[in-house]
């Protein structure tokens, strides 16, 4: 905020009849462009209901030299306000109404002109949650009770990525369980169960398993060989790791230098 001793350099007005959340996202990318200016004003004025509140806002910024920047879904605000923005000679953007209006004659579809369509929670919103509360659950072989659900089960050594790239499924939407392989602990039988389970094997080089848990070691500020970051030990978990792929007829992908990306589109590909 600026008194006017020391007016802004810039001063935007943001109206929504929503919001404003779309507008200020555009704003700030647009402010990027112009380090140089160091003295911003912005006034925010969402959930704008009637005419009258409106063409009071535009009259205040023509007081006050802004420049008004709209996402207003409703066409009569924006009628309203595009005339009386050319009316007073004030800066006016409209982020909505020149591309709704593309968009509607390319397509010949009609908007559905609704405030705040952008954050209404959708199907797709409360199945990335579902999936990735579930993903934290069956994760690190958690659990076992429901993983008949899962969308698709990963397995691997210690190492192989599976946690990330079952929070990287999760958040697309897919029900992901991952169990971590050691020679130690057999695969539960509830796994066996359910024939249907997609299982997808994860797996690198002996090399590369021991430079990461190397670094892993160090983060973890330990010294000294351990079993874990031993090459015979790891040479042993992926012995093992491949048997088990066998067992469960995984589809098997080498994660080496790949990233959690490009195992994510293999993996979709097959679910």
């Amino acid at each position: 905020m600026f008194d006017d001793q020391q007016a802004p350099q810039l001063r935007l007005f943001v109206i929504s009849d929503s919001i404003g959340e779309t507008a200020q996202r555009m704003i700030h990318a647009t402010l990027t462009q112009f380090p140089d200016i160091s003295q911003i004003e912005i006034k925010k004025y969402p959930f704008i209901k009637n005419e009258e509140e409106l063409m009071h806002i535009l009259n205040r910024a023509k007081e006050l030299n802004a420049v008004v920047v709209t996402t207003l879904v409703n066409p009569d605000f924006n009628i309203a306000g595009q005339h009386l923005a050319k009316k007073l000679q004030i800066p006016y953007i409209d982020y909505m109404s020149d591309l709704i209006g593309i968009i509607q004659q390319q397509t010949q579809c009609n908007p559905i002109l609704e405030s705040g369509a952008l954050r209404k929670l959708d199907e797709n919103y409360f199945k990335r949650i579902e999936a990735m509360e579930y993903a934290v659950k069956y994760d690190d072989g958690k659990h076992f009770t429901d993983i008949g659900e899962a969308d698709a089960l990963i397995v691997g050594v210690s190492r192989t990525s599976k946690t990330p790239l079952s929070m990287y499924l999760a958040n697309k939407g897919y029900k992901i369980a991952n169990i971590p392989l050691v020679p130690e602990v057999d695969i539960p039988d509830e796994v066996f169960k359910h024939k249907h389970l997609k299982v997808f094997g994860l797996t690198a080089s002996p090399d590369y398993i021991l430079n990461i848990r190397n670094e892993r070691v160090k983060i973890l500020g330990l010294s000294g060989p351990s079993n874990y970051n031993s090459m015979d030990r790891i040479r042993e978990e992926l012995i093992h790791a491949e048997e088990v792929f066998e067992k469960l007829n995984a589809t098997v992908i080498n994660t080496e230098y790949k990233s959690i990306e490009e195992s994510a589109f293999y993996i979709e590909k097959c679910l």
